[in-house]
């Protein structure tokens, strides 16, 4: 492959599920342009402008006695749909799945509505183009303003029809936290591919967020320092904000580092899970 590598590491997978019944050993190779299961004796080819489909999940029924958790590529090339599996486990594997759609996503130019409610309130703002781009915890619309959607305070999303230059088409719909409260951001990407793509890097990340949060149990003193710390700041004083004394207050901040919701390095911040279960919070408070 003569672009530059961007990823590169070691592991099993299914080079194709039509033709190979159980796992190889291999290299994983990726570029801008292409993904390259590596074998002794075989390569196969993955054109990214082909793929139209990523999962990251617990393997399928007839592949869980080879591995735990999976990376599902799904693919066409020379008119044929193709499936290839990697096993999923592991850091190597999540930075590899979030460079995928770094690589299927970024640069994409998509019609924007930013805010389309304000709370439960429509606005009047009109669709805006710009250039998306996906991180691991972040979509960004840039245009003639940056639009960023924190997916760790993703509260909602959904398919939608809407009327977009005098022509009915769909896009997603997403309910999120913004600087002032809960907001809405409609968009539509030109692809209809890159719109199940994006879809897909959605739920992902959400669906990620949520399986982590469930395993948390959460006091309601721990829930109220939670909104406290994302209301007022990491400069705040947070024992005057909740009317405990100083040795309660690092109790309660203990806790929430323990459990990673919360990390103090120069002021306490939230971490991802921590704005996630402020936003089911007020979610909950606005239903």
């Amino acid at each position: 492959m003569s672009e530059s590598a961007i990823a590169d590491f070691v592991t099993s997978f299914i080079p194709d599920t039509a033709t190979h019944a159980e796992p190889v050993r291999g290299r994983v190779v990726m570029s801008k342009r292409r993904i390259v299961l590596v074998t002794d004796g075989d390569r196969v080819t993955i054109p990214l402008d082909g793929v139209f489909d990523v999962q990251h999940d617990t393997a399928p029924g007839d592949l869980a006695e080879f591995f735990d958790d999976t990376v599902t590529v799904a693919y066409e090339r020379d008119g044929d749909r193709l499936v290839a599996v990697v096993e999923g486990g592991g850091d190597t594997v999540e930075r590899f799945v979030i460079l995928v759609f770094k690589g299927l996503l970024n640069g994409s130019k998509a019609h924007v509505k930013h805010p389309a409610r304000r709370g439960g309130r429509v606005t009047d703002q009109s669709f805006e183009s710009a250039t998306l781009s996906v991180s691991p915890g972040t979509v960004e619309l840039r245009g003639d303003a940056t639009t960023e959607i924190d997916v760790s305070t993703v509260t909602h999303f959904e398919r939608v029809e809407r009327d977009l230059g005098g022509t009915t088409r769909p896009l997603l719909s997403v309910r999120h936290m913004g600087a002032t409260g809960p907001v809405t951001t409609e968009l539509a990407l030109d692809s209809g591919r890159k719109m199940n793509l994006f879809g897909r890097f959605i739920r992902l990340r959400y669906r990620l967020l949520k399986q982590e949060l469930a395993d948390v149990d959460l006091s309601s003193e721990e829930v109220e320092a939670l909104v406290a710390i994302y209301s007022s700041g990491p400069n705040a004083n947070l024992a005057t904000v909740l009317g405990v004394d100083a040795s309660q207050l690092t109790m309660f901040l203990n806790d929430l580092i323990e459990k990673e919701l919360v990390r103090d390095d120069d002021g306490v911040h939230l971490t991802s899970m921590g704005r996630a279960a402020v936003s089911e919070h007020i979610e909950d408070v606005n239903m």
